[in-house]
């Protein structure tokens, strides 16, 4: 019995550490919550309509406040998806602000050694993440709804399946 005891006490204990260094889990944006309706957040201001999916509506918001940790964004971008939020976009310009960036998406989400130049990847249970840099000192950080992505891909194939 005590030989057993030995492996459970330090297994329990890596256990408690995990929990406690474990980051917490995006499940949408400045309290947005994914899914939510539009309508909840009176703020809004319709920029444009992206035609993936079948339509995104993407807005900005009122004196939105640009500055997130050490950087500023160059603007951020909401995406609705039949008017549920399924993604949103903060965009930067120049190397001190996509240095930020990457130094805040690290934090949130975890380093990464390895990369494909300046970009970058994570998921979690909600959420799928992109991190890249894009030409013209421009940086992008995608955060996008997993359960929302399915239903659009499930929306694809749909139409795909129409079209033929």
């Amino acid at each position: 019995m005590f030989k057993y005891e030995k492996m459970v006490i330090p297994m329990l204990l890596c256990a408690l550490l995990f929990c406690a260094c474990a980051r917490p889990v995006p499940e949408g944006f400045r309290g947005m919550i994914w899914g939510s309706e539009n309508s909840s957040f009176p703020d809004l201001v319709y920029d444009s309509t992206d035609p993936n999916h079948g339509g995104i509506k993407l807005y900005g918001k009122k004196d939105e406040n640009l500055h997130i940790g050490n950087f500023t964004a160059e603007k951020i971008i909401y995406g609705f998806w039949h008017d549920k939020l399924c993604s949103v976009e903060v965009i930067v310009a120049g190397n001190v602000n996509w240095e930020g960036l990457k130094l805040a998406a690290f934090e949130k989400f975890g380093s990464q050694s390895e990369s494909h130049l300046d970009s970058f990847f994570w998921t979690t249970d909600a959420t799928i993440i992109t991190l890249k840099r894009e030409v013209h000192d421009k940086g992008v950080l995608l955060l996008r709804s997993r359960e929302i992505a399915k239903q659009q891909e499930e929306y694809d194939r749909h139409k795909a399946k129409e079209g033929l």
